[in-house]
Parts: structure tokens; sequence; C-alpha cells
């Protein structure tokens, strides 16, 4: 349950870092525009609100299988951690590159979101240890996750 509600603290922050930066391409003018009328720029906010949806969508699952699962539903948790990190990872430096220079100045809230969440996205366990951590869940209990997919077991 721990890693499920630290993912969710992830993806609140993701879904902070993606407000600030919507209102901060609307503000900056580039060119004689926001720079948020260009469709480059659109297109990585929008790529960043769908991970940050799908996100939102995987942890409500998973928080509900934990409390319905009779397995204890540890592999669907470390799913949605695994999940988690790579998103805001992916958002995280979209929001950053969006903000230009000012994405790394601590004058920015942005930057200090970033840098507040590192600690829950490198503890108890990185990308690698989770996803490995992950494929022993799957082969000792299986895997239920948000689609049908065969069963894995």
């Amino acid at each position: 349950l721990h890693q499920a509600l630290v993912a969710w603290t992830v993806l609140g922050t993701a879904d902070r870092a993606v407000a600030l930066t919507v209102e901060h391409v609307n503000a900056r003018v580039q060119f004689g525009k926001p720079i948020a009328a260009f469709q480059a720029v659109q297109f990585q906010l929008a790529d960043a609100a769908v991970g940050v949806a799908g996100l939102r969508e995987l942890a409500g699952f998973t928080l509900w299988r934990v409390g319905t699962a009779s397995d204890g539903a540890s592999a669907d948790v470390l799913a949605l951690r695994l999940h988690a990190l790579e998103v805001a990872r992916a958002v995280l430096r979209t929001c950053q590159q969006l903000h230009g220079a000012a994405g790394v100045c601590d004058e920015y809230d942005v930057s200090v979101l970033t840098r507040m969440i590192q600690p829950a996205l490198r503890l108890p366990a990185g990308v690698d240890r989770t996803a490995t951590d992950l494929a022993r869940a799957i082969d000792t209990d299986g895997f239920t996750g948000l689609f049908p997919h065969g069963g894995a077991r």
C-alpha cells in the first residue's frame, strides 16, 4: 500500500507540473505570440497530459485492487510504481524543457517540484530494481492488471 501511495504523490507532482507548464507556455511570448500557439509545444503538452491521465487511471485501479484482492496485489502495486517512475521522468523532463532555462531555476515551482520528488523516485528502488521486482512478483503471484492480457502466471 505504501508504494501505491507514493505513486499517488508522484501523480500529484506530475499533474501540478503540467498545470504550471500550461500557465507558463500561455504567458511566454515568442515571435509575437504565446509559445502555447506552436504545434510542437501543444504536442508535448498533450503527451504529458495523456501520461498523467493514464497514470491516474492505473493508480485508481491499483488502490481498488489492493483493497479488494485477497492476494495482496503486489504485482499490481509494482506495476503502478514502475509506470509512475516512467511517467514522472518523461513528464517532468518535458515540463522543464518547455520552461526553458527557467525550468532548472529554483525561482520556478516546476524546478522545485522536480527536485523535491527525486527521493520518491529513487527510494526504495529505481526503475531497474522495480522492474526486476515486478518480474519476480508476476512469476510468483501472477498479474491482474488494468486490462485483460491472457492471465500471466
